[in-house]
């Protein structure tokens, strides 16, 4: 009779930094923990077949009750990917001992569409080892609010973090939740204990990403500050950016402001927007109050000037950096 016991494990999701620490304490709860580093074999999947996990899998704990197997990944790579087909088989084969843990973190592709893509290989895997009677899935979604994850995450470092710099790191650090980790580290050793961590630790401390640059010189462009607007942008090119990504990234910024504008004018509130164009509910917040300092004819407007100005780059027409000050420097007029 089967063990009740699950044998086979995914960890999956965006929220890196719980994983890991889930992942930690679920290894540690094996056993000995030199004893559980003698019996763990950790694999890339995006290399590996089913051949080479049965194999580890399937291996006798030595001086151990149970052999823990790693694998990293295999949603990411097409090679990976293949090896989904095989798995019912390989799970039928594992023995009471195994723990075959499946680990995939970060964000997941948004290419449901396409044949073969991260988001839909991860889909199978899920639902194969739901559907084993010996699997187990446990999943670590991005939170929606990421000011207040900053501040329930800072109480493992014995620190607090007050509620505007939570709102200011969580524009530094975009949607990384590695690096807002590292960073709440960074910022609980510089006020060791002695008081809660502020606003103005955070701008200290923490470099802004290029996302929440170009937040701000959205922010700074609604508001017709065409100085401010241009420093920011001055300050990703003087960083290293790259014109064509920064151009991009405004792109991406005003269709976002555009779809809320929509939901908005349909009636929607911003939270309520945020779960139909599956925006976390902060960012939402952001865009909404962007979205409102602008007609929709504008945003249109706005949207066919990045496209010209992209078609201008790529052709040579423009310099990058020149087609990003005149962009800049136009809208900040109008």
């Amino acid at each position: 009779m089967p063990s009740p016991t699950p044998v086979v494990y995914v960890f999956s999701g965006q929220d890196e930094p719980s994983l890991r620490e889930h992942l930690a304490a679920f290894c540690a709860s094996l056993g000995d923990p030199t004893a559980i580093e003698l019996n763990t074999t950790k694999m890339d999947g995006k290399t590996v077949t089913a051949g080479d996990i049965e194999a580890a899998a399937r291996a006798a704990p030595f001086l151990a009750d149970a052999r823990l197997v790693l694998v990293e990944d295999l949603t990411t790579s097409a090679t990976g990917r293949a090896v989904l087909e095989q798995l019912p088989d390989v799970f039928t084969t594992l023995p009471d001992w195994t723990r075959l843990v499946f680990v995939e973190a970060g964000s997941e592709e948004s290419d449901s569409g396409k044949r073969g893509g991260r988001q839909q290989a991860l889909k199978k895997l899920v639902n194969l080892v739901e559907n084993d009677p010996r699997g187990k899935v446990l999943a670590f979604d991005a939170p929606r609010d990421l000011p207040r994850w900053l501040q329930e995450r800072a109480s493992r470092y014995q620190a607090t973090l007050d509620v505007a710099a939570a709102r200011l790191l969580a524009e530094c650090v975009g949607s990384d939740l590695v690096l807002a980790d590292t960073e709440l580290a960074k910022l609980a050793t510089y006020t060791a204990g002695t008081r809660a961590i502020s606003k103005e630790d955070v701008a200290l401390l923490i470099p802004y990403s290029t996302e929440a640059n170009i937040f701000q010189m959205v922010d700074a462009l609604g508001q017709r500050n065409g100085k401010t607007a241009l420093a920011l942008l001055r300050k990703l090119l003087d960083a290293g950016d790259e014109p064509l990504r920064i151009l991009g990234m405004f792109t991406r910024q005003y269709r976002m402001i555009i779809q809320m504008r929509e939901q908005l004018d349909g009636g929607q509130s911003a939270r309520g927007a945020a779960q139909t164009l599956g925006m976390r509910d902060f960012i939402a917040e952001k865009i909404a109050s962007q979205s409102r300092q602008y007609r929709m004819e504008q945003l249109e407007h706005i949207l066919e000037m990045l496209l010209k100005i992209d078609v201008a780059v790529k052709t040579g027409k423009l310099t990058g950096d020149l087609a990003l000050e005149e962009f800049v420097v136009r809208l900040s007029k109008e």
